[in-house]
């Protein structure tokens, strides 16, 4: 019969602990809500970047929502109330309807460039978190 040795499990039962009191504190919850909520004001600085300026309206009326939960999901919406938003966006008919109005996708364009750059922040976020809750110290807000 092979020897296993002894394994001191101190240091895992100090982490599961650790990770108890960090859900019972809902320090999970306010990470998610804190990440997303910092993800959705980087995608409207890239947005109102890539958004033209003609009036200024378009790009000063960008504006980012409250995080949300909705079943096991979150969700923060980012939007525009100007009229034209959506043409602008998407494109749209001239005036004279002969000729069709090239889209821009400023918000298209900024959300998949943000995608990619997502796993990097998350990454060091969560490294951040995981640091705070090993050391017993309440995670930054």
């Amino acid at each position: 019969m092979p020897r296993w040795g002894s394994f001191d499990f101190d240091e895992l039962e100090r982490m599961a602990k650790a990770f108890k009191k960090a859900l019972d504190e809902r320090v999970i919850d306010r990470f998610i809500q804190d990440f997303l909520l910092e993800m959705a004001y980087r995608a409207e600085r890239k947005i109102k970047k890539r958004t033209p300026v003609d009036s200024g309206e378009l790009r000063r009326n960008w504006r980012v929502g409250r995080v949300e939960r909705r079943g096991d999901s979150y969700v923060v919406e980012i939007f525009n109330n100007t009229e034209y938003a959506s043409f602008v966006e998407n494109g749209h008919r001239n005036r004279d309807k002969t000729d069709w109005v090239e889209g821009r996708f400023m918000m298209n364009i900024s959300m998949k460039q943000l995608e990619k750059e997502l796993p990097v922040y998350l990454e060091r976020r969560q490294a951040e978190l995981l640091k705070q809750i090993m050391n017993g110290r309440r995670p930054r807000r």
